[in-house]
């Protein structure tokens, strides 16, 4: 069959900024070893393809591939698939749903900038150790702000300033030494975080086969509990605006908008602009064995 696709950078408002997204909106009828080959071939941080919905209250059904696996849920491809989908003409609503593996991610259209509800992730137990984190990034103990902790698939890490941001060179090793094995070959996200401004580093997972990620929507609501349970994000804070990718030359802005209870945080939205790149068609070939789903 031949597919179209259609690449969009997410989290910008320029070409060539903001994270790369490949989006195939008639998905229908391509397998999932096709969806990953073809992820692979991207080589984007993740591609999407586009459904039929299941659900009856969605618009779309959406899968979302790393170039080494699937994965339930992501920030920039949903961002960038409604957008997409919105540019093509196959969805005016303002307000919609995606149907992802994760279940439904509500979006809304405000303008030329898309928002989602991300899902509220788990927040795990502090890990005390400075000096095992501060080798397995690079830096020395004293540029790391109080407790670390997982949140969501996130190890969250605290960094005082930007000048070791721009330090940090992930050691895997270093961090296998101290820490179990998943929590090490995870996801990494240091966080140098002032006054409703946050500068971050993703460096994900090693099964996802991208390295460092330019612009990561998932990661907004995981480091915004982590800074609320730290003690660093205000109950006032309404708005938070994140820059992350400029030290691999693809500088994103990804924006947030906060809803309290007291001292906790009840919603999140996390925004972003987008820019169509290109479009092309694909000839794709079932890749998937005899009996696969």
């Amino acid at each position: 069959m031949i597919a179209a696709f259609h690449q969009c950078d997410v989290f910008t408002d320029r070409l060539f900024g903001g994270n790369p997204l490949a989006v195939v909106p008639n998905a229908d009828g391509i397998d999932s070893a096709t969806m990953q080959a073809f992820a692979r071939e991207m080589n984007c941080s993740e591609s999407t393809f586009v459904l039929p919905a299941r659900d009856p209250r969605a618009a779309f059904r959406v899968r979302i591939f790393t170039p080494g696996r699937e994965l339930p849920f992501a920030g920039h491809p949903t961002i960038g698939t409604a957008w997409t989908v919105h540019r093509l003409g196959l969805l005016d609503a303002s307000e919609f749903a995606f149907e992802m593996e994760i279940g439904l991610v509500p979006v809304r259209r405000d303008g030329r900038r898309f928002w989602m509800r991300p899902p509220t992730p788990a927040l795990g137990a502090p890990l005390g150790e400075r000096s095992s984190l501060a080798a397995g990034l690079g830096i020395a103990s004293a540029e790391i702000v109080g407790a670390a902790r997982m949140v969501g698939p996130f190890l969250c890490v605290r960094i005082a300033t930007i000048d070791a941001s721009e330090k940090i060179e992930l050691d895997r090793s270093a961090l296998r030494a101290h820490l179990e094995s998943g929590i090490a070959d995870g996801n990494v996200l240091a966080i140098f975080y002032e006054s409703g401004r946050a500068s971050v580093r993703m460096f994900a997972a090693l099964a996802d086969g991208i390295g460092e990620d330019p612009a990561t929507g998932s990661a907004v609501a995981p480091m915004l509990h982590f800074l609320a349970a730290s003690g660093a994000l205000a109950p006032e804070c309404a708005e938070v605006t994140v820059e992350q990718g400029r030290w691999i030359g693809r500088t994103s802005t990804l924006h947030a908008r906060l809803s309290w209870g007291g001292t906790e945080i009840v919603q999140i939205e996390v925004g972003g602009d987008c820019v169509h790149a290109f479009s092309g068609e694909i000839a794709l070939a079932s890749t998937e064995p005899t009996g696969g789903r």
